[in-house]
């Protein structure tokens, strides 16, 4: 998923140093459209040796979206704000969907990020979006799959023989057909602004010997510390989306 969300920054003035750990403010939105909220962060964790934070060094990776701190042996350690502020807020993130696609190769391995960052579409979508959204943070929302098989027998012979071929040899294998319909339920469900615009609403559901009746996803932005929603649909934290192919359009 392409999402947006609201810019975050680091007020500089803030950054504290402390023995056990390090405070600063994150200013999260621009313009009017902005919220403060202090975070306490451990930069040491438990399996590394204790070390005093007051001797810690830092600098900005511009435009302040990391601190690079120095002064620790073992090498400087990096912290990205978005990756902090998504574990140490105690709130969730506004987040957006503008688009939904497949970050997978044509056998369903997954593709690597710079693969993934260099897709024609993707880049197609960072230009538009970042002219269309100037106040905006452009993030990616990769999400790993977990397959569920469930079944109901209509109480013939052959669905009976047909689901024990296809659960002989569990857990059920991810393949392009599962990928499609779950890409295709998810767009129907939150109509994302640049699948329209772009023409690129629904992939055709091949055949690939998995004959289902529906299709329910359920996503987990708690787990994320996410806010999920689009300009037509806002989730509700773990809502079932059913979709059937029947009722899909390509």
């Amino acid at each position: 998923m392409a999402t947006l969300i609201p810019k975050l920054s680091i007020d500089e003035g803030s950054v504290q140093f402390f023995e056990d750990y390090i405070s600063f403010d994150v200013i999260v939105g621009t313009g009017e459209h902005t919220s403060r909220e202090t975070l306490d962060i451990s930069i040491i964790s438990d399996d590394m040796p204790k070390f005093d934070h007051r001797k810690f060094e830092f600098e900005y990776e511009k435009p302040r979206k990391a601190m690079v701190f120095t002064g620790w042996e073992k090498g400087p350690i990096e912290l990205n704000l978005l990756h902090v502020y998504l574990e140490e807020s105690k709130y969730y993130l506004d987040t957006e969907i503008v688009y939904i696609g497949q970050a997978f190769g044509e056998n369903g391995e997954r593709l690597p990020a710079e693969e993934l960052m260099s897709d024609p579409m993707l880049q197609k979508l960072e230009t538009d979006i970042l002219r269309e959204y100037p106040e905006k943070d452009l993030a990616l929302l990769l999400l790993e799959f977990k397959s569920q098989l469930l079944e109901e027998i209509d109480s013939e012979d052959e669905d009976l023989v047909q689901l024990q071929e296809i659960t002989k040899n569990p857990p059920l294998e991810l393949n392009n057909q599962i990928l499609d319909a779950t890409e295709a339920a998810l767009i129907n469900h939150f109509n994302p602004e640049y699948n329209k615009k772009f023409n690129n609403g629904f992939s055709r559901v091949e055949d690939h010997g998995l004959h289902y009746h529906s299709i329910t996803v359920q996503v987990h932005p708690d787990i994320m510390g996410l806010k999920l929603f689009s300009k037509e649909k806002t989730y509700l934290s773990n809502e079932r989306i059913i979709s059937s192919p029947l009722l899909s359009k390509n």
